[in-house]
């Protein structure tokens, strides 16, 4: 991932789209459900579902179905967020359950992350840290 500098990381943030993720569980009667927005992720099955994405897209999809869903919980992951999460899975480091790192981090070989961390776009971790 390349680095970036102070300006640049200002720059990033300033004009990256603002998102509110969102998780949603529900269950109830998924055949009578309209079309999931575009840009939404569903898993569906015959009686319950899981869906990811905007609260932009979902919360009025979710209004407009009430009447299709007998339970609900939404978890809202970030308001107004314009860095995403890292994907730590190509890391090759160990990170501890908890950790929080975003985007444009720099994590080099057998690094050591314990949970509760806090790593921010632009933070440098080294080898064996």
């Amino acid at each position: 991932m390349a680095e970036f500098n102070a300006e640049q990381i200002i720059d990033y943030i300033a004009s990256a789209p603002k998102t509110t993720p969102m998780h949603v569980t529900l269950a109830g009667n998924i055949e009578k459900l309209t079309a999931v927005p575009a840009g939404v992720q569903a898993f569906l099955d015959v009686k319950t579902g899981q869906l990811y994405g905007d609260a932009a897209r979902l919360s009025p999809w979710l209004d407009e179905n009430r009447g299709a869903i007998s339970q609900l919980r939404v978890e809202t992951l970030g308001r107004n967020t314009g860095v995403p999460m890292l994907d730590i899975s190509k890391v090759n480091a160990r990170i501890e359950p908890g950790a929080i790192i975003r985007e444009h981090v720099t994590i080099d070989d057998n690094a050591v992350i314990m949970m509760g961390a806090i790593i921010n776009i632009g933070a440098k971790i080294g080898a064996g840290r």
